[in-house]
Order: C-alpha cells, then sequence, then structure tokens
C-alpha cells in the first residue's frame, strides 16, 4: 500500500506543477500592466512620397512611439501627432479639400483623424498644447529619412482610446525638397498658426492604428516555441512521461514483492 501511494503521489505531483504554472501564467498575461501592440502603415497625402511604418506599444498608461518614415522634405521638422476623436480613418486623394486649393490641410482632415492629443515631439512637452513646438519636433534627414522613438505618459483616457483602434498617426510637412525650407509662396500661411508657413503643417502621411498580430500564432498554440505557454507545454509533456515511468516502476516492483 505504501508503494502504491508514492507512485500515486509521483504521478500527481507534475501534474501539480503543470497546472500552478498554467495558473500562474493566466494570472500574469490578464494583468492590467500587460504591454499591448499596435501597428500603423504611413500611407501619402498631398502627393508626398512620404511612406512608413509606426509601432505604437502601450504598457498601462506608459506609452512608447516608434516612428521609421521616408519620403519626407529633407533637413525639415515634421510635426507629428497621434489624433482622437475623429473617425479613425485617413482622408484619401484630395477627397478632403473643402476649399478647392489643390491641399488637404490638418483642418480639413481633422473631420476625418480627429484633433491632435499628443504631440509626438523628440524632446519637451507631448500633449496637445506642444502641437506647434516645432523647435522640438523631429527633423528628417537630407535624404528625407526620419526615425522616432520616445516613451511617456499619457492620461487614462488617451490610453484607452488608442488600445481600442482609435488613433490615428499624422505626419506634417509638404514640399521644399529643393529649397530646403518651408515656403509661404507655395501654400500660404497656417491655419493653425499664420506665422508659419501652410507647407509646415499639411499633413505629409497618415496611418490609422491597429492591434498588432499575436506572435507566432500560426504555430496553432498562440505563441511560438520560445513562449512561456509552449515551454509549459513541452515541460508538462515531459514531467507526464516520467510520471508514468515512475508509475511503471512502481507496479513492477509491487509484482516482484507479490
Amino acid at each position: 500500500m505504501h508503494k502504491a501511494t508514492a507512485t500515486a503521489a509521483a504521478l500527481a505531483l507534475p501534474m501539480g506543477l503543470v497546472l500552478a504554472a498554467t495558473a500562474a501564467h493566466a494570472g500574469a498575461s490578464d494583468g492590467p500592466q500587460d504591454t499591448k501592440v499596435l501597428h500603423a502603415q504611413l500611407q501619402p497625402m498631398n502627393e508626398t512620397n512620404a511612406t512608413g511604418t509606426s509601432t505604437v506599444e502601450l504598457r498601462g498608461t506608459t506609452m512608447t512611439v516608434q516612428i521609421h518614415a521616408t519620403g519626407l522634405a529633407p533637413g525639415l521638422p515634421h510635426a507629428q501627432h497621434l489624433h482622437v476623436g475623429g473617425e479613425n480613418i485617413c482622408p484619401t486623394g484630395l477627397k478632403a479639400d473643402e476649399n478647392g486649393d489643390g491641399f488637404v490641410s490638418t483642418v480639413e482632415g481633422t473631420p476625418y483623424y480627429g484633433p491632435e492629443a499628443v504631440s509626438l515631439t523628440a524632446e519637451g512637452g507631448v500633449g496637445a498644447e506642444n502641437k506647434l513646438d516645432m523647435e522640438n519636433m523631429p527633423v528628417a534627414d537630407e535624404n528625407g529619412k526620419l526615425e522616432y522613438e520616445r516613451t511617456f505618459e499619457v492620461s487614462e483616457d488617451i490610453a484607452k482610446r488608442v488600445l481600442h483602434g482609435k488613433a490615428v498617426v499624422v505626419q506634417r510637412g509638404i514640399g521644399a525638397e529643393d529649397t530646403r525650407e518651408y515656403d509661404f509662396n507655395a501654400a500660404g500661411p497656417s491655419e493653425l498658426d499664420g506665422s508659419l508657413p501652410a507647407q509646415a503643417t499639411h499633413p505629409a502621411s497618415c496611418g490609422a492604428l491597429a492591434a498588432a498580430p499575436e506572435r507566432g500564432m500560426e504555430t496553432g498554440f498562440g505563441g511560438t516555441s520560445g513562449t512561456p505557454v509552449a515551454w509549459m507545454i513541452g515541460l508538462g509533456a515531459a514531467l507526464v512521461t516520467v510520471a508514468g515511468a515512475v508509475a511503471v516502476a512502481g507496479r513492477h516492483l509491487l509484482r516482484v514483492r507479490a
């Protein structure tokens, strides 16, 4: 009887470890501080060549934004923002050009992507009040390439809106490829600030944020072989195999004793 009890205990132990590990992982993954990832594919606006990608990571109210863009006006600052409160889409072509001047201004695009909620500055504040802080906006290199990454805090409301796919990334700054400056003569003064050329505030690219797919979904287990879930599955299988061997050995020993 003592040998049978020991065998049963040996079998129960690995299963208990697997169940405990699985429960612990489930509790951790359901926590409020999990990192959520969203992506945006930036498409040209106002007949620019600006394209790129943006990734937003959220952990609670801590936000990390990455932008990789090309085709922007070289050597110039590009105001960029997260917009919320619109239809969460980017206007295509000149559909939003209400005044018929041949450009879609930031104001004309606002019903589509919403007003500025976060200013993606390289330094300084990131609030909506910093939307025209041109001195702290990132600058494209001589080839029109812009690389951006910054981590900062946002309000719970903004975090929730972004998390639910209700945010759009917009980069501004068009033309000026030859002169290396924003020109008042090209499109007049900006609707947002008359001291700035409209070229500096017209949208150059736009992309709606959407949740990124889970990595490794193609494996059928919702993760890759390197994820905790897959690791626990492998561990569980190994432990069950060991438990089976122990059980067989126990039964053999009982037969020998009998």
